[in-house]
């Protein structure tokens, strides 16, 4: 028995447009992201609205409907590179569309009088940073990140380095595919960052 998606059409169903429309555009067919946003628009907006709680952030339902517009563009543009027997796109390349909070939260800011320049809090918010990057941000404060940074440094490239934290931090989120979800950050095949997350624990083990 076919399970239903929230305000959509049940899962079976959903799978089978969606690799229908992704062949679309993968071939060429542009105007078929207009087709693809119909089916992913709910689940897109439940996405950003979460994301959007998460840091604290309220977005109107017109600027919603903007940003799944750009989250069907950007999944449009993946397109040959999503593998239909995989996650669906939004979910292979969930980093990718909640991206667009930040981008959108970074482009506004309140007007302040002269009086409260001082009493009230910027509201633009930069993007999130890489993995790599937040961990060596952390280890100037904590001890237990400098180590980490340091056996990092020590065993494998910035590359595979970043692709380790990536995973870990996925899974730290609760994605239960966090292989799927880094492969479509760096390009890669959701078992060739499985094997870079092997290569670095093994490494890591090896040092402690």
């Amino acid at each position: 028995m076919e399970t239903k998606q929230a305000d959509g059409p049940p899962d079976d169903t959903l799978r089978l447009a969606v690799v229908a429309v992704m062949a679309r555009i993968a071939g060429g067919e542009r105007e078929a992201v207009w087709a693809l946003h119909d089916l992913a628009e709910p689940v897109l907006a439940r996405m950003l609205r979460a994301e959007a709680r998460r840091i604290d952030f309220r977005i109107g339902d017109d600027d919603i409907f903007d940003l799944t517009l750009d989250a069907a563009i950007d999944l449009a543009k993946l397109a040959r590179a999503w593998k239909p027997d995989g996650a669906l796109p939004w979910v292979w390349a969930r980093r990718r569309v909640t991206a667009l909070v930040h981008e959108h939260i970074g482009t506004f800011a309140n007007p302040l009088d002269d009086e409260h320049l001082d009493l009230e809090a910027p509201v633009r918010r930069p993007a999130l940073p890489e993995p790599r990057d937040a961990l060596r941000a952390l280890a100037h404060r904590h001890p237990s990140a400098r180590r980490l940074d340091q056996r990092l440094t020590a065993t494998v490239t910035d590359r595979d380095a970043s692709i380790w934290l990536g995973v870990q931090l996925e899974k730290a989120a609760g994605n239960r595919s966090p292989a799927v979800t880094i492969a479509a950050d760096h390009g890669l095949r959701p078992d060739a960052v499985r094997k870079v997350v092997q290569r670095v624990g093994q490494r890591m083990h090896a040092v402690a």
